[in-house]
C-alpha cells in the first residue's frame, strides 16, 4: 500500500484485525509483534479503529464498497476465468473512479492526492519490509536451537536462555530481547539438518568437533572400507549434524568385531550398510536391528540343496533315496532299497 502511494502516512487506521492488533484499546492497544515491526520499518504509527465506533473508521470503508459495487455493474455479463483477469478489472475500475470529478469537490480524487496529500507524505524506507514470523526457542546445551525441525546456532554463552527466533522468507535472526545473537540462513529441509557457526561453540568444543572426526575416520577404515566411504559421505554433508550419528556406527560395529570375530561380523556389517543405502535410511537403531537380525540367521545355506517331493505323497520329501517326514522327522526307506 505504501508503494502504491508512493510514501508513508504519518498515521496509520487499520480496522481491528487479529492479525495487525491483539487486543483494541483507545489509548493503548496491544498489536501483533509482526506489526509492530511494519510499523517500526515504515515509521508509522498505528491507531487502530475501535469495533462498534463509526467515528474511528476511516473513508476506506466507504471506498471500498463503491469500487464493488462498480466492478459488479461493469463486468456484470462478463465470466472471469483467471486471477490475473479479476486484477486487472479492479485497477481499470480503480483508475476510472480516481479519474472522475467528485459531485461535491468539482476534482477528481487523482488531482486532490497530488495537491493535498502526497506532499505530507514521508519517504519510504531504502529497503522494503519483509514479513516475518516470530517464535520462542531455547538454547539447547550443545549451543542449537530447533526451529521446524532445523537447529541453529547461538553463542555458547546463552545456553538453557529462552530466546526469540524471527523467520523470514531467506533467513533466521535468533534474538535475546532486543539483542540479536545470531543470524543463518533458512533452510527449508526439515530433516534435523544443522546450520552452526564454528564461532558460537566454546574452544574445547571447537578442538573436540575439529579432531573426532578424523579420528572416527580412522576407526572406520580399521573396521571395514565400506563404513569408512560411508562416514566420508556423511561427513561431507553435514560434519556437526552426523557426528553423533557416527559415533553410533562405529561403535557398532566395533562390538560386532569382539563377539563375532573379523570374517563374520566384516559379512554382517557389510550387508547392513547395503541394506541401509537400499533404503535409504541410515540411522544407528536401524543398523543395530539389522546387526542383531544377521546373528540370528544360520551361518550355512541350504540353498543348493535339491529338495524332491516323493510321488504321491507330497508331505514325503527325500535326497538321494532316503525320505524324511515333513510333520514328525522319520526317515522311511524306498521298497526298492529295501
Amino acid at each position: 500500500m505504501f508503494e502504491a502511494y508512493g510514501g508513508v502516512a504519518h498515521v496509520t487506521v487499520p480496522d481491528c484485525l487479529k492479525q495487525g492488533v491483539t487486543k483494541c484499546h483507545i489509548y493503548d492497544p496491544d498489536l501483533n509483534p509482526a506489526y509492530a515491526q511494519l510499523a517500526s520499518h515504515y515509521s508509522t504509527a498505528i491507531v487502530p479503529a475501535r469495533p462498534g465506533r463509526p467515528k474511528d473508521k476511516g473513508l476506506a470503508e466507504n471506498a471500498v464498497n463503491l469500487v464493488m459495487r462498480y466492478v459488479r455493474f461493469r463486468y456484470r455479463r462478463r465470466r472471469f476465468t483467471s486471477l490475473a483477469e479479476i486484477n486487472h478489472a479492479l485497477a481499470d475500475c480503480i483508475d476510472r473512479i480516481n479519474d472522475r470529478k467528485h459531485s461535491r469537490f468539482r476534482i477528481s480524487r487523482r488531482e486532490r492526492f497530488e495537491q493535498c496529500e502526497r506532499g505530507a507524505l514521508k519517504p519510504l524506507p531504502a529497503d522494503p519490509f519483509e514479513v516475518a514470523e516470530w517464535k520462542d526457542a531455547t538454547l539447547l546445551a550443545d549451543c542449537y536451537v530447533q526451529v521446524e525441525s532445523v537447529y541453529y546456532s547461538a553463542p555458547h554463552i546463552h545456553r538453557h536462555k529462552r530466546l526469540r527466533v524471527k523467520l523470514t522468507e531467506t533467513q533466521v535472526e535468533i534474538f535475546l530481547q532486543l539483542e540479536r545473537l545470531a543470524i543463518h540462513p533458512r533452510s527449508r529441509h526439515r530433516d534435523g539438518r544443522r546450520i552452526s557457526n564454528p564461532e558460537h561453540f566454546p574452544a574445547n568444543s571447537q578442538a573436540y568437533y575439529e579432531a573426532t572426526p578424523q579420528k572416527l575416520l580412522s576407526q572406520a577404515r580399521f573396521v571395514h572400507p565400506d563404513l569408512h566411504q560411508l562416514l566420508v559421505e556423511l561427513f561431507n554433508a553435514d560434519v556437526y549434524g552426523h557426528l553423533r550419528r557416527a559415533q553410533g556406527l562405529v561403535r557398532s560395529s566395533a562390538k560386532e568385531l569382539d563377539a563375532a570375530g573379523r570374517e563374520l561380523a566384516s559379512a554382517r556389517i557389510v550387508g547392513a550398510i547395503a541394506t541401509m543405502r537400499r533404503y535409504n535410511k541410515v540411522r544407528v537403531p536401524y543398523f543395530q536391528a539389522l546387526l542383531a537380525q544377521a546373528r540370528k540367521a544360520p551361518i550355512t545355506s541350504n540353498a543348493d540343496r535339491e529338495i524332491v517331493r516323493r510321488a504321491g505323497n507330497p508331505m514325503l520329501r527325500y535326497a538321494g533315496g532316503a525320505a524324511v517326514s515333513a510333520g514328525h522327522g522319520v526317515n522311511i526307506t524306498s521298497p526298492q532299497e529295501k
